[in-house]
């Protein structure tokens, strides 16, 4: 960076050019958007919990097995 504020250098001309783009595009997020949101949030609201309980099982499952397969070994 330059000492002096007044004197932009190339790199910031460059950047004040593609910030120049980003500030005249006005296109914004469609209303369409926030209610993609909002119905992908609900449905893995309600996803989750049903989730949640079958990785519960699976893990009891696999100690389970895994005690069974270390017993086998000390004998």
């Amino acid at each position: 960076m330059s000492g002096d504020p007044a004197e932009p250098t190339a790199a910031d001309l460059r950047l004040d050019e593609h910030l120049e783009l980003l500030r005249s595009d006005q296109t914004g997020p469609r209303r369409s958007l926030a209610a993609r949101t909002v119905r992908t949030a609900r449905w893995q609201r309600a996803a989750r919990a049903p989730l949640r309980v079958a990785g519960m099982i699976a893990a009891a499952l696999l100690d389970g097995l895994g005690l069974v397969v270390q017993r086998g070994r000390r004998k």
